[in-house]
């Protein structure tokens, strides 16, 4: 071969070569952006839906996947085993402080979220608190048309078929509240204590379960009261339940947006955050649930009267407690074995 026809052959390789590159970075920019977000489901995720999934699609073009199951084992079980599907998650304040404990998640980037509205304890490197819900006493009103109270719910006494959370948290709380522990006093928790009060029920208790499959039975009829999230209950009063709540040993809580480490979008799920904690759409969300916005800017676009349904209202708030995230970062492993070897006895 020639040294000229070698030159050219190589030429037209390299040409060759550089235009598939240009053609796959073309192709590369013309795919969507992506974000797969990780939810409760029911009617939580049906709010999130309505409130930022499906706006920020439309507002950026972006492929928007909403699933369910977050929670800090299956946090844990992606990061670890480096197949991290999830890109943004939906944390309660426990399982968001163990994540952060066992460096699970990724640094936020405040250069793309815009959260000054957000007061600075709900702004941390590694999550955005973006609403406060309240877990609450809720009963049927044809089971108990005189009302239910807390010490009534683990009162033998009183018949009924009662629903609690899946998990420890809140429920070690109602317990202690319910049994009289003032909420200043309530942690550290006294988990003997706690556990011997829901023994006086637990052969009545039915169900433990997440809060969507819990507004399922209130919904179908198959509890007669709950210790659930006063959104779902809410929720399911507007189905069609004959339900009430309220806010007598109620624990409340934040909910965080954070960025799972190793996540396929990370870029996206920062933006998705910041359109997430804006007022407009934290004001969404709350007249599609009644959870409270932490953005004071979109407390300003709500209905006055929409307020006195969430639990950072002060009549709500001081009937109840305030789950302590750090108390469940330091013991949540040791009293989580102990709860699952309990309600399995």
């Amino acid at each position: 071969m020639t040294k000229s026809r070698l030159c050219l052959g190589i030429s037209a390789g390299l040409l060759a070569a550089v235009g598939a590159i240009v053609l796959m970075g073309a192709a590369s920019a013309a795919d969507p952006a992506e974000v797969v977000i990780a939810s409760y489901g029911g009617s939580f995720q049906d709010a999130q839906t309505k409130a930022f999934f499906e706006p920020y699609a439309k507002a950026t073009g972006a492929k928007v996947t909403g699933t369910t199951g977050s929670g800090y084992a299956k946090v844990k079980a992606m990061v670890e085993s480096g197949n991290v599907t999830w890109d943004v998650a939906s944390a309660e304040s426990s399982a968001h402080a163990n994540e952060v404990k066992d460096d699970l998640l990724q640094r936020l980037d405040y250069s793309i979220i815009k959260a000054d509205g957000i007061p600075a304890e709900f702004r941390t490197k590694y999550g955005v608190g973006y609403i406060k819900f309240g877990m609450n006493l809720a009963w049927n009103k044809d089971k108990f048309p005189n009302g239910l109270t807390p010490a009534q719910f683990f009162d033998p006494k009183v018949k009924g078929r009662r629903a609690v959370t899946l998990e420890p948290e809140y429920t070690l709380e109602f317990a202690l509240l319910a049994d009289g522990v003032k909420a200043a006093d309530l942690y550290p928790l006294d988990v003997d204590r706690a556990l011997g009060v829901i023994g006086r029920v637990k052969d009545q208790i039915v169900a433990y379960k997440g809060a969507a499959d819990t507004q399922a039975l209130i919904q179908q009829g198959e509890v007669d009261m709950a210790f659930i999230p006063n959104g779902r209950v809410n929720n399911a009063i507007k189905a069609g339940a004959n339900w009430t709540y309220g806010w007598d040993a109620s624990v409340s809580d934040t909910e965080w947006w954070v960025v799972m480490k190793g996540a396929p979008h990370v870029q996206e799920a920062m933006k998705f955050i910041n359109f997430a904690v804006q007022p407009e759409q934290q004001a969404e969300l709350t007249r599609q649930i009644p959870y409270g916005p932490t953005n004071v800017d979109a407390l300003k676009l709500l209905d006055p009267a929409v307020a006195k349904d969430l639990p950072s209202y002060p009549d709500n708030a001081k009937l109840g407690a305030v789950l302590n995230s750090q108390w469940w970062n330091e013991n949540r492993e040791s009293v989580k074995t102990r709860w699952n070897t309990y309600i399995m006895q």
